[in-house]
Order: structure tokens, then C-alpha cells, then sequence
């Protein structure tokens, strides 16, 4: 059935630091109910700060080619990264975002804006790129 939501097994952000670079991964397993439209994968939690891009390498969890397992990041209520299709194939992308401050643990989540032809279990890696000033 689409649209139901998973929820992180990441209870608390990494360890948060008082000033520096911050390199934040999540990764979430996906089975192949998982990639229908609108299912929601809670990735886990990223601790305060400015963030300015994020690294989207996902495993090939679609073997069909049309049409293609479309994803979006969301910081909190805030979508950062949307129309990713590196899912279709198993494709990495850096993509610089919208800098994006948070000043308490937030919550990411991914959303499948159009379902996988053919989805296939895999794993969804998310590397968050920013400062902590």
C-alpha cells in the first residue's frame, strides 16, 4: 500500500560539536514495498547547524526502466533536494542546496514522488555536508 511512513531507528542526532565542519551520514534499508508513492523513509536526525549540500547514493532499487523511482530530501518541513532519480539505477549526486541553519535536532526524510516500476530492496545513503558556527 503507498504512502505509509517508516520510522528511523536513529533515536538521537550525532554527536553534536560546538564549532567546525559537520558530516552527517544516514542510511536507511528499504524493502520493496518501501518505494511506492508517497512512502516516507525517516533517515534519522541531523544536529544543529548550516547546512550546504548533501551526498544522495542511493543502491539500484528500481529494474525497470519507465517510469523511473523519483525521490526527495526533506530537512524538517524544508525540502532540499528534490526530482532525485539516482534510485532508477543506483547513481551517486552530490547536490549543493538552499544553506539551511537549524538550531535543534531535525528530523530528514525521504519521500518516493513517483513509485518504482519494479522496486528492488536496497539501501539509501545520505552524507550531509555543512558547519557549526
Amino acid at each position: 500500500m503507498a504512502g505509509e511512513t517508516t520510522a528511523t531507528t536513529a533515536l538521537h542526532p550525532p554527536l553534536d560539536v560546538p564549532f567546525g565542519a559537520l558530516v552527517v551520514p544516514l542510511s536507511a534499508a528499504y524493502s520493496t514495498s518501501q518505494n511506492e508513492l508517497n512512502d516516507v523513509m525517516e533517515m534519522g536526525w541531523l544536529p544543529p547547524g548550516t547546512y550546504y549540500g548533501v551526498v544522495y547514493s542511493p543502491t539500484d532499487m528500481d529494474t525497470n526502466v519507465s517510469p523511473a523511482l523519483v525521490q526527495k530530501v526533506t530537512v524538517g518541513s524544508t525540502d532540499v533536494a528534490t526530482a532525485l532519480t539516482g534510485g532508477q539505477t543506483g547513481s551517486k549526486t552530490f547536490v549543493g542546496i538552499t544553506p539551511i541553519t537549524i538550531t535543534v535536532k531535525t528530523k530528514v526524510t525521504v519521500t518516493s514522488t513517483t513509485a518504482a516500476a519494479t522496486a528492488a530492496a536496497g539501501t539509501l545513503y545520505l552524507t550531509f555536508l555543512g558547519a557549526k558556527v
